[in-house]
């Protein structure tokens, strides 16, 4: 599995780091369209995972063959998006990808579920986790060599065939190095855990109380956390001046911190309880958006972005471990593709209902106070650095108020609980 984790952090990052950047400065995207190339695909994706796909993966048990499929035509769609080439072909052809391509994430979570046992569970997605940031390393380094060359954003053009490449790759080594789990070992569970699917539930036993209200808090959270998301390489470009290579060290520096935080976030988050390592986590995102807007220098960039490292393994590793400790077996698939769509929603959307439009009008502010249009761009963003902090923090006091992590009793196996998946979330970052 880690091979192919590595694969599609490589081909993520190779196309995604620098798409919102070449869409501004090559394709000349605004604010507004920039956002939309998150959020309308994430939309796609969130619509798929929560009504068509979480539930074929219940009623087929065909977890890779989801993968097989979803990553092939995922490929196709970059190919024929690469045929020409603009802002709306990009959004458009994205989303209709991320619509199909989201059944490979359903069936990810739930063949990582199928594979493992919950009591280690949270520490081997911190591993694979690990093995995931090390491609993304890979990915940005790649596309910062030759982004720019010859001349500024000229090499993105060659990023569409690449990353279909990758993903065609990626399923072949799924194929050769991680097995599909026979459909008798699901066949074989009581019926006191097979029942639930087979009879209409009521809404109260659908949907657990507790878990409903981890989502709405921890989709305000990601709604601060992510909406400059699309503007961050931008700033990086307008605001500091860096050139491609520099960019990718910034985003490889935020990497490497994760590649230790990531196996570490897993052994904390089962040894000490999620809640508490995911508060002090959310605190150092909001503090790090918050300096994002002071930086002035590369050096001062690379110390910021690299502590700012922690947040995303820590958050990923233990949003989802926690989500694990409500959702009951029999209700995997469904549920999770609930909580993969919340987040995709919540992720896809804050690009442009939030980052997007609020960068806009603070644009829009400051040229008609007859400020350069550089400074107004740059400033723009800044103003949604502190904006996200603002959300952030805001989240994160309800969550510590409100969500009560599961307790099991002392010196009990967590494998005597339900097996619960914990997902890995592919992003568009």
């Amino acid at each position: 599995m880690g091979s192919f984790e590595f694969m599609v952090n490589a081909r993520r990052a190779i196309f995604y780091t620098f798409l919102t950047l070449f869409m501004a400065e090559v394709l000349g995207a605004d604010f507004i369209q920039i956002g939309l190339v998150i959020t309308l695909p994430m939309l796609a994706n969130a619509a798929m995972q929560a009504f068509i796909w979480g539930r074929v993966s219940d009623k087929i048990k065909k977890r890779r063959l989801l993968i097989v499929v979803g990553e092939t035509s995922a490929g196709i769609g970059y190919l024929l998006i690469w045929t020409n080439i603009t802002v709306w072909t990009i959004i458009i052809g994205l989303t209709i990808i991320e619509a199909i391509w989201s059944m490979s994430n359903t069936g990810w979570s739930a063949l990582f579920a199928d594979l493992t046992e919950p009591n280690v569970r949270s520490t081997l997605m911190g591993r694979i986790n690990a093995i995931g940031i090390i491609g993304r390393i890979s990915g940005v380094t790649v596309i910062g060599l030759f982004y720019d060359y010859p001349l500024p954003g000229a090499g993105f053009f060659w990023v569409f065939p690449i990353a279909a490449g990758i993903m065609f790759g990626s399923v072949l080594t799924l194929i050769a190095t991680v097995p599909e789990v026979p459909q008798v070992k699901v066949a074989a569970f009581p019926d006191a855990l097979i029942q639930p699917i087979k009879t209409k539930l009521s809404w109260r036993d659908r949907y657990p109380k507790n878990f409903l209200i981890f989502l709405g808090v921890w989709a305000f959270i990601t709604i601060g956390w992510i909406s400059y998301l699309s503007l961050f390489t931008i700033y990086l470009r307008v605001g500091l001046n860096l050139n491609s290579l520099e960019i990718s060290l910034v985003r490889n520096v935020n990497s490497a911190v994760g590649l230790i935080a990531a196996p570490v976030a897993g052994v904390l988050g089962d040894r000490f309880g999620r809640k508490p390592i995911i508060i002090g986590t959310l605190i150092i995102q909001a503090i790090t958006s918050v300096f994002y807007g002071f930086v002035n220098s590369l050096l001062g960039m690379l110390v910021v972005n690299g502590v700012n490292g922690v947040v995303r393994p820590t958050v990923f590793t233990l949003g989802y471990a926690l989500a694990a400790d409500m959702i009951p077996e029999a209700r995997r698939g469904e549920l999770f593709g609930l909580y993969n769509s919340v987040w995709t929603v919540s992720f896809g959307s804050s690009p442009t209902a939030v980052g997007g439009v609020y960068a806009t009008w603070r644009l829009n502010d400051y040229l008609s106070s007859g400020f350069p249009p550089e400074f107004a761009a740059t400033q723009a963003i800044v103003d949604t650095f502190f904006l996200s902090a603002g959300l952030v923090l805001i989240g994160t006091f309800f969550f510590g108020l409100v969500i009560k992590e599961p307790k099991h009793k002392e010196g009990e196996n967590l494998a005597t609980h339900e097996d619960e998946p914990i997902a890995i979330m592919d992003t568009l970052d």
